[in-house]
Parts: C-alpha cells; sequence; structure tokens
C-alpha cells in the first residue's frame, strides 16, 4: 500500500460517506397520489419497504417509520412525529437491485422504492416529472420514488450535509499533483452540485453508474496510464475498491469494503488521504536515496578495503558510519508527522 500511494496521479471518490457525511435524511416528500387514496401516509409505505436494506439511504427512509410526517416541499417548521396512522400493506418477497432500489411485492402489485432512472427502466411513468425533483437534485439532494407497478405514488429528498475538510482534500490534492474524480449513482444534478460545492471540475463528474460501472471506469482510467485511489465505505463500492491501484476505505465502512480495500483510515477522516500520499511520497524518496547511498559508499569502500589501503578497524568504523547515514536519512521521516 505504501508504494501503491506514492506512485498514484489521481483519486476518485464515491460521494455517499465519503465526500458527504454518511448522515442521510429525509429532507421533504411529495405525495403524487390522488387525495382519496391518501389515507396511509406515503411516508409508512416508503419506511416498511426500505427496512429490509442497510444501504444508508434506505437507513433514512426507514426511519421514517418512527416520523411517519416528513416536511413538505413549502414547509419551514419542525418535522415532529405523527399521530398513529393506518398500517401500509404488508410487503414480501423483497429483493435488492444493487445501486438502484429495492423492490418487493404485496399481494398481485409490485412496489418499488429507488432512483428516477431505475423505476423508469422497470416500465414506472415517470412525465411529466414535478419540478419537485429537479429543484432539490440542484440542492445537492439524492431523489427517490416510490411505485406502484406502473404509476409513480411519490417522491423523497434525501440530503447528506458535505464533510466540512471535502473541498480542503480536493484542494491539497490538486497541490499535489493529483486529479480527482467523483463518481456516483446518483442523479446528475445532484452529482454536479455536489463536485461544485467540493471543486472538482464538471468534466471529471461520472453519474448514475452502477457498482459495476465504477470498476469500469477505474479500468478505463488505468488503460490510459492513470494509476488511481479508490476512496468509498458501502457494499456498492467493492468492486470498484478491488480495482482501483489502490482502495481506500473508513473504519465505519462495511465489512465487505473493509475487506476489499488496501488502505483503511482509522479516524474516518478523508483529510488522512493527502496526508497518506504525501508520507507515501516521502517515504519512496527516502528509501531511493538509501538505496543510493548504501550502493555509492559500498562500491567506493569495498575496492579501497581490498587493496589494503584501509585497516580492518578503519573499514568497521565505516560500515557503521554507512549505517549511521541510512538511519539518518530514515529518521527525516518524522518530520511528516
Amino acid at each position: 500500500a505504501l508504494e501503491k500511494s506514492g506512485r498514484l496521479t489521481g483519486v476518485v471518490f464515491d460521494k455517499t460517506g465519503t465526500l458527504t457525511e454518511g448522515k442521510v435524511a429525509v429532507a421533504a416528500l411529495e405525495d403524487l397520489r390522488p387525495k382519496p387514496e391518501r389515507r396511509e401516509p406515503l411516508a409508512l409505505w416508503a419506511a416498511r419497504l426500505a427496512a429490509p436494506s442497510n444501504h444508508p439511504l434506505s437507513r433514512a427512509v426507514a426511519r421514517l417509520a418512527e416520523a411517519p410526517s416528513p416536511p413538505s416541499p413549502a414547509a419551514a417548521a419542525p418535522w415532529s412525529p405523527a399521530p398513529p396512522a393506518p398500517q401500509p400493506p404488508g410487503f414480501e418477497h423483497w429483493q435488492e437491485v444493487r445501486g438502484k432500489g429495492l423492490e418487493a411485492r404485496a399481494g398481485d402489485r409490485v412496489f418499488r422504492l429507488g432512483s428516477l432512472s431505475w423505476l423508469g427502466e422497470c416500465g414506472v411513468r415517470l412525465a411529466p416529472l414535478p419540478k419537485f425533483a429537479d429543484n432539490w437534485a440542484d440542492k445537492g439532494a439524492t431523489v427517490l420514488g416510490v411505485a406502484a407497478g406502473d404509476t409513480l405514488l411519490g417522491l423523497l429528498a434525501l440530503r447528506d450535509s458535505l464533510k466540512p475538510a471535502a473541498r480542503r482534500v480536493v484542494e491539497q490534492l490538486a497541490a499535489a499533483g493529483l486529479r480527482a474524480w467523483l463518481v456516483t449513482g446518483d442523479n446528475p444534478r445532484t452529482a454536479a452540485a455536489v463536485a461544485r460545492a467540493v471543486g472538482i471540475p464538471e468534466d471529471r463528474v461520472r453519474a448514475g453508474v452502477s457498482p459495476a460501472g465504477k470498476a469500469e471506469f477505474l479500468t478505463a482510467l488505468q488503460a490510459r496510464g492513470e494509476r488511481v485511489a479508490f476512496v468509498g465505505d458501502g457494499i456498492n463500492d467493492a468492486p470498484a475498491l478491488e480495482q482501483a491501484d489502490l482502495g481506500v476505505a473508513a473504519t465505519r465502512a462495511s465489512d465487505v469494503a473493509r475487506e476489499a480495500a488496501d488502505l483503511i483510515l482509522l479516524r474516518s477522516d478523508i483529510e488522512a488521504i493527502p496526508e497518506a500520499i504525501r508520507l507515501a511520497r516521502a517515504a519512496l524518496r527516502t528509501i531511493k536515496q538509501n538505496l543510493f547511498w548504501a550502493f555509492f559508499y559500498n562500491a567506493a569502500a569495498v575496492p579501497l578495503a581490498a587493496l589494503g589501503f584501509l585497516s580492518p578497524v578503519v573499514c568497521a568504523a565505516a560500515m557503521g558510519l554507512s549505517d549511521l547515514l541510512v538511519i539518518g536519512n530514515a529518521l527525516r521521516l518524522r518530520r511528516h508527522r
């Protein structure tokens, strides 16, 4: 991992839990059902549908069961739990489509919760899409849809605050000559908003990318001669972590992600990434310097000793001095702490 870190040319970031805090919450919900069909809160439907999943977005939606009255798009008052309401239909036969969403059955109906692009692929009628979706996406929120069959029942906007250090990390990487990319399964508007906030150029943003697509993107970069690190923390990131020249995960990452990573950030702090790269580069420079001086020193001293120009006592002292030179040079790495 040390050698890999020192030879990188770029760093690819996932969004959720990497550039963001990973504390996702539902910011707003828009119920698209006709009023006569709104006897059961849509929030409870979505929460019940999301309950079996461990994905950060699903967990945020599942928490709606504790407070099933999220704010409307125009609401300004604090969100408080609603009184008990009729229960949504009982779901069964859950299936998680990695990087896209969840689906389950209730009787003979199929319910889905996931990205709008995936719902469209499943035949859900999305047009005309309310302005709710674009408005929240432009704010950097992730917009999910809830559907029954081919009918879109409602939309949820989920927000996650950026890590305070995210922009500073991207700037530090740029100062070190490293390019930063953002690759996410989120929609293009959300990805663009996050990229602008952290200082990643628009041409280095890839949105709507599946878990397998992230690994394929890394393969394409590597084919161009790039040596890249991938930073992620979810189960969906495992293929990309394995494909990257250096996989980086945080301590709170999923077990699968940590298993696939080469480097684990003990502080769960992305500020450690440029710090680790600087240290790795300094260590590689020191290793090369030590090899050079050790070779040069011995290449000059061994012939002199063999020809009798140096006494055994001087040779022994010279060997000790050679070791001290290497150790002293290596100790200079302490200044990088």
